[in-house]
């Protein structure tokens, strides 16, 4: 799934920008990780967080691309892509609760999304998890943790606020050099950052 969620976008957007606008190659370029994101629904009725985390990031590049008449905003591109997934790691922070469903943060998701064979293509055998039995299945027994281990719960906190304002700090910095530097020191500073 890797491949369909990062790799093909990835491939298309670079290909499809040299013959179409950079907006339409972004637009095209996010159709494989939305598909995966819609199969992974209806299928599997598991949601896909990689999928959604690049399907948003296509959409706020081409939206940021759509008003790139000004070179210091094209070079502010990727801090908004960043920006708003850490925006998001952020936001699943918040305690909601609908139903049966509990919002839980960004990094449990995807540590979970590794144990159990989703997106990240890894399965695991009970061999290779110890003190699981055929009555509860890894995903479940996440849950059941998450539920019972205040120290679980903590951990995957601490975690997913540390990449979340890690990722939306990044934002200032390069907004400091794409606004205080000359445009060719901007494009050759931000790049390093």
């Amino acid at each position: 799934m890797l491949f369909f969620e990062i790799g093909l976008p990835l491939a298309l957007y670079f290909i499809l920008k040299n013959f179409m606008s950079e907006v339409n190659a972004l637009i095209i370029s996010g159709v494989p990780p939305f598909l995966v994101v819609i199969y992974g629904l209806i299928r599997k009725r598991r949601v896909d967080i990689l999928g959604i985390l690049i399907i948003l990031s296509f959409i706020v590049g081409a939206i940021v691309a759509a008003l790139k008449s000004d070179p210091r905003i094209y070079l502010l591109r990727e801090s908004t892509i960043t920006g708003t997934i850490g925006l998001a790691f952020l936001i699943t922070l918040i305690p909601i609760k609908i139903g049966s469903f509990q919002l839980k943060p960004m990094v449990f998701y995807f540590a979970k999304d590794m144990a159990t064979g989703g997106s990240f293509s890894y399965s695991t055998t009970k061999s290779e998890l110890p003190g699981l039995t055929d009555d509860e299945p890894v995903s479940e027994r996440w849950d059941r943790y998450w539920v019972s281990y205040p120290t679980f719960r903590h951990g995957f906190i601490v975690m997913t606020v540390f990449w979340g304002v890690g990722l939306i700090a990044e934002v200032p910095i390069r907004v400091i050099i794409v606004y205080r530097m000359p445009i060719d020191r901007a494009i050759y500073l931000s790049n390093i950052v």
